[in-house]
């Protein structure tokens, strides 16, 4: 769905990126849904509340009032609201039926991980002598050995570079003045860094960026962007972190006050030399874009030979070397000269859960595997999801399918009600609150700050939206304080998702009056 090549000409007459991706998320989430949810028909709704109660039948009205009314009738809704406290159903709308969840898939990850990981797991990034270090000199490549860890950036730490810069300045203090090259090795993962069903669009920007055992700054370039002095003046587009690994072309103009802006980027395929083209009108407020890396452990080589070369330290040879092949690695043994210790588990599901960070999530997929089964790949990480919703929270397979992390492919499949089991579970297992504790609270923080502001605080929930997917997954208060789960998925709308969240929304505060 993307432009493969060339890169368009600068006068080419294009969308603004916005609505491009709007249009593009749309058709990804028609695509991904049965004919005739795409239609624009309906399958008769499957609903039921709990037996002979007068309180789940009026939940069931004002939930009715809701997603019966047009236009949201012509979504298909699937929702499950349950009783903690006695395991039983409260309201259910085709809540055993497959929904494309976006990303409320990942409560999974993250609910995994807090069991099978637990709190304290941290992430090791290490480099390794390849040689012998004499009088200052290392008789061979400083090998930078990557484990997966998502929170080498400024989100962090000081900076972007600052692990990096960390890294230099001890081999630096051990008496390293001169090193071979560096050697980026990623091969603690397999070599796959994208799913074959993400949209090639996607591809492009942060969302969507590689996964592999090297990375950092969430692998992505960030260009800030803000119109020239005056009207034909070139935009004023500055990439970060600076580094010889990223080249930009900055073909975008400045135009009058109450121009359209079309600024966008492209990339060269296969290389991280980056395109800004199209128009920012004067006067308009400067924003930054995140453009995703490619081959993302020379990337990070090079950044740690350049952080290198700032302390003192000589590398010969410019060209960064990455090993991907385990059986090529030479880590293993080898001596130790620095390493990098990440913050614990809770501050990677932090991002995951709370702003829905995509390369978090499925970095903790490959973590998953790795840990687990030997072998960093979605296969492995997927496959240990799996047998955790099975055998520890007692969900049938029938119930998912998987095919990332995060959420962002369309071919993930969900049921309501599986989710609510999850969540229930999340309750009262030991590690559970893992997961509770770093979902956006209503009102007050992550992605549900500026939402269900009148229910302040009684909301804990995951937000999840690509094209034609809206869901809402989590806690609701009650007014005399107990506490219900809920799970809302709306998919094939055909409504921009601003209105559905509104609907989904009122879907929530019916919940929260539950017994009113």
């Amino acid at each position: 769905m993307t432009p493969a090549s060339p890169l368009p000409s600068p006068g080419a007459a294009r969308l603004p990126r916005a609505a491009r991706t709007a249009a593009l998320l749309l058709a990804l989430g028609a695509a991904a849904l049965p004919a005739h949810a795409q239609q624009g028909t309906s399958a008769p709704a499957s609903v039921s509340t709990r037996a002979g109660d007068a309180a789940a039948s009026a939940l069931a009205r004002r939930i009715e009032a809701v997603v019966d009314r047009a236009p949201f009738d012509r979504a298909h809704w699937g929702i499950a609201v349950w009783d903690p406290s006695t395991g039983e159903p409260i309201y259910r709308r085709d809540a055993d039926r497959h929904f494309v969840p976006a990303s409320n898939l990942k409560l999974v990850v993250s609910a995994a991980a807090a069991h099978l990981l637990g709190p304290d797991f941290r992430y090791r990034t290490t480099v390794y002598a390849g040689g012998p270090v004499q009088g200052g000199e290392l008789r061979g490549d400083v090998v930078l050995f990557g484990r997966g860890d998502p929170t080498i950036s400024g989100r962090y730490f000081a900076s972007a570079t600052a692990v990096l810069d960390s890294l230099a300045d001890a081999l630096y203090r051990r008496g390293v003045r001169r090193v071979a090259g560096v050697t980026a090795d990623e091969s603690h993962f397999d070599a796959t860094h994208l799913r074959e069903d993400w949209e090639r669009y996607d591809l492009l920007w942060w969302y969507a960026a590689p996964v592999g055992a090297l990375g950092f700054n969430d692998n992505s370039i960030d260009f800030r962007v803000e119109p020239g002095a005056q009207p034909g003046e070139a935009a004023r587009v500055t990439g970060s972190p600076p580094s010889a690994f990223w080249q930009l072309e900055n073909r975008a103009r400045t135009v009058a006050r109450g121009r359209p802006q079309t600024l966008d980027f492209e990339r060269v395929p296969g290389t991280n030399r980056i395109l800004a083209y199209g128009e920012i009108p004067r006067g308009a407020a400067a924003s930054t874009e995140y453009v995703a890396v490619v081959d993302p452990a020379r990337v990070v080589g090079t950044v740690f030979r350049e952080a290198l070369e700032r302390r003192g330290i000589r590398v010969d040879r410019a060209e960064v070397r990455v090993v991907s092949d385990p059986a090529q690695s030479r880590a293993a043994g080898a001596p130790v000269l620095a390493e990098h210790v990440s913050p614990p588990l809770p501050q990677v599901i932090g991002p995951i859960l709370g702003s829905s960070q995509n390369w978090f999530a499925e970095l903790l997929v490959k973590t998953l595997g790795r840990e687990m089964k030997g072998e960093g790949s979605w296969s492995a990480g997927l496959a240990v999801e799996r047998e955790f919703l099975e055998q520890v929270v007692g969900i049938d397979s029938v119930a998912f399918v998987l095919r990332d992390g995060s959420g962002l492919s369309s071919g993930n499949l969900v049921t309501p009600e599986m989710l609510v089991k999850l969540l229930a579970w999340a309750r009262t297992a030991p590690r559970g609150a893992l997961l509770r504790d770093a979902l956006p609270v209503s009102g007050r923080s992550g992605s549900l700050k500026s939402r269900l502001v009148d229910l302040p605080g009684r909301v804990a929930a995951k937000t999840g939206y690509i094209g034609n997917v809206d869901s809402l997954s989590g806690y609701a208060t009650l007014a005399d304080g107990r506490v219900v789960v809920f799970s809302v998925i709306a998919n094939a709308s055909g409504l921009p998702s601003s209105r559905m969240k509104g609907a989904i929304d009122d879907v929530v505060r019916a919940i929260a009056s539950y017994g009113r």
